[in-house]
Order: C-alpha cells, then structure tokens, then sequence
C-alpha cells in the first residue's frame, strides 16, 4: 500500500472509531436519540467494521488474497442465492460445477499475473474472466440443464441460476479486477542532465542560444529525460571543463495506486447506499417501488447521488481520472448502479418471499444484502476507470 492509500484507510477506520464511541455515548445516556434509530446506526457501524476490516486486511496481504477474499465473499453469497431459490434434484451435478469449477476459475483469471498468462497464452487474462461467464457459461449452463432429462420448470431453473452466477460471481469479480487496470501516469519532479555538445546539431543553436528561463522543447530520445524543463541557471549549465550542461526535470509518478482507486470504489459505493437510504428517510412521500422496497424514494436517489458526487470529487485526487469531471460522472455511475442492485435484490426476496438472504451482518442479514450494490456497481465502474482513465 503507498501513502495514499494509508492515508485514505486509516482515514475511514478513524471515522468509524468515532461513530462507535458516539453511538456507544448515546446507547449509555437516558432519554437521548430514538431507540430503533440507534440499534440501526449501531449495526450498520458494525457491519463497515466487518467490511472494511476485512478489505483491510486482504489488501495489506497483497493483491492475491485480495481476489481470494472476494472469491470467498462471491461463493458465500452465491450459497445464500441458491439456498432461497428451489432447485430440483437433476440440478445438483450442474451446481457443483459452478461452484466448485465456474467461481474459482473467475477468480483464479482475475488474479492471475498478466504478464505470465500473456507470454504462456499470448493473450491479456482480461479476454477471459470478462467474457468466460457471459459468453460461455451462461450459454452451457442450458444444455447442462436439459441434459439432466428434467424439462419441469425448465426456464425458471435456468434464469433463476444464471442471475445468481451473474450477480454474485461474474460481476463481483471485477472488483479485484480494479487491481489489474494499467493506471496513467503523470510527469511531476526528479532531476536529470545532459551535454548539450550530444544535442543534434539541427537544433543546437536553437536549443543553448535561447534565455533559460524558457523551456526546452528538442532534447534526443536517447537521453532519456524528457518532456517538462525548471528554470535553468547560466552557471547550472557549466560544469568543471566548461562544457554546457541543461538541468532537466522529469519523474513519472501514479495519480493512484489500484489499491486506492479499489478501496475508493468500495467506499463510495457504502457512501451512496447509506445517503439514499439516510435521505430517503428524511423525505419519505414518494416511494419508488413500495411493494419491492418500501425504504427507498425518489427524493432519497437524487440527494443520495448528488452526495455520492460531492464525495467522488472531494475525494478525486485519490483516483487516476485527469478531472474532476470524470471522477464526479463516476460517483453517478456507482450511485445509479448501487441503486439498481439494491432494487433488484430486493425484489429477488420479495419474489421467494423472504426478508433477508442470512445473519452473518447483523442489521444487514446475509452478505448478498450487503454487497448487492458492489456486485452491479463493480464492472460499470471497472470499465469506465479503463476508458476514461
């Protein structure tokens, strides 16, 4: 981890420590905050604290047991999944191999070093985990299902299986993926020098006569250095034997590491879902979809998204978007996208008429109700950092 992630981690696991010894302060003073507004502000402090403890920790590990850990956290919710949704006896062979073959091979893509899969298979791993699931499983997975020679509920069992190996794996797999994005860099400081006696002399005279307060715009490839120049001094450009030196300045330096632009993306994404929730309660007339969730109001998407916005641009210089432009277009894009996952797996349980998907969170019952925006926000965002970066 470099500086700006410490920075950026310990910030949030500092704020976290402060909302826990708030909220513990209101537990413990009679006649204070509303009773069932404090038990949920607790349980959602507890459940960031299992959260980003835990990305914490993978991403201090190293960018393998990064992957290892949301290849766990996509199996356990894909468990969760199938565990509400019926299956039928001739389905079981064809479970077992999407979860013991289809979710560690996506995983096994997503983490693998690129540089040693492209010289083994002469092609970027990219090609594969982005286009495995979607072209590929989600086409055999059928057949698999007809070849069980059960044809009852034939359509159901395939959707219902292929929404929850796209949602739970093949989505939530591209947020390891943020740690193989090539991130650009920018030319910011470091010293260098030249003779200018090595300069072509097409452009010598060009290049020593002028003032040097100016900039230098031809320097050889060969040297090395390149594109920004300081100020430059007559006495900088002499050495010991007279010959004239010109003093160069170029470091090339990442805007962000990927374990920031990764910790960043999971943060705003819990960012968006509590603003839309939070202000959703504040302004609680208008209900999107009531009988899918009655929490969520058009009031609470818009305020939410401007909130997530704010802090996708405070938080700009943490991510490697040249604008900040572009880092509050992708506040929009995660908040938009976090409310579509929150939306459809909450009509997912409302369907098998279930109110949550397990108790491994307490206040947020199971890990798909709580990674529900990360898995449809993940590869948008991914994509997006890959163009637009």
């Amino acid at each position: 981890m470099d500086y700006r992630s410490i920075l950026l981690t310990s910030g949030v696991l500092t704020l976290l420590a402060i909302a826990t010894l708030v909220a513990e302060f209101f537990r413990n003073r009679p006649g204070g905050i509303d009773v069932a507004t404090l038990s949920s502000c607790r349980s959602r402090i507890n459940a960031w604290w299992l959260l980003f403890g835990s990305l914490v920790c993978a991403l201090l590990l190293g960018a393998a047991f990064t992957t290892l850990f949301f290849g766990v956290v996509a199996f356990w919710a894909l468990r969760e999944y199938v565990t509400i949704t019926p299956t039928r006896l001739a389905d079981h062979k064809m479970l077992v191999g999407v979860f013991f073959v289809l979710t560690p091979l996506q995983f096994l893509l997503v983490g693998v070093d690129g540089k040693w899969f492209e010289s083994v298979f002469r092609y970027d791993p990219y090609f594969f985990y982005s286009a495995m699931i979607p072209s590929l499983a989600l086409l055999v997975l059928p057949a698999c299902v007809a070849l069980s020679d059960d044809t009852k509920y034939f359509l159901e069992r395939i959707a219902k299986l292929q929404v929850g190996l796209l949602i739970c794996v093949y989505s939530l797999s591209f947020v390891p993926a943020l740690l193989t994005i090539p991130l650009p860099e920018r030319v910011v400081g470091a010293t260098a020098s030249t003779d200018v006696s090595d300069l072509p002399a097409v452009d010598i005279g060009r290049v020593v006569s002028t003032p040097f307060e100016q900039s230098v715009s031809a320097l050889p490839s060969d040297s090395d250095v390149v594109e920004e120049l300081s100020d430059v001094s007559d006495d900088a450009l002499k050495d010991g034997d007279g010959r004239r030196h010109v003093e160069l300045t170029s470091e090339r330096k990442r805007n962000s590491s990927n374990v920031t632009l990764l910790f960043v993306f999971v943060l705003l994404t819990q960012i968006s879902d509590f603003s839309q929730y939070s202000w959703s309660l504040i302004f609680p007339k208008h209900k999107i979809a009531p009988h899918v969730n009655s929490n969520r109001t058009y009031e609470g998407l818009v305020f939410g998204v401007l909130t997530t916005v704010i802090f996708a641009i405070a938080l700009w210089k943490f991510t490697p978007f040249d604008a900040w432009q572009k880092a509050a277009f992708a506040g929009v894009v995660i908040s938009c996208m976090g409310f579509a996952g929150n939306i459809t797996v909450s009509a997912i349980k409302r369907d098998q008429g279930v109110e949550d998907y397990g108790e491994l969170i307490e206040g947020h019952n199971g890990v798909l109700d709580r990674i529900d925006s990360l898995c449809f926000a993940a590869p948008v965002f991914f994509h997006y950092v890959r163009i637009f970066s």
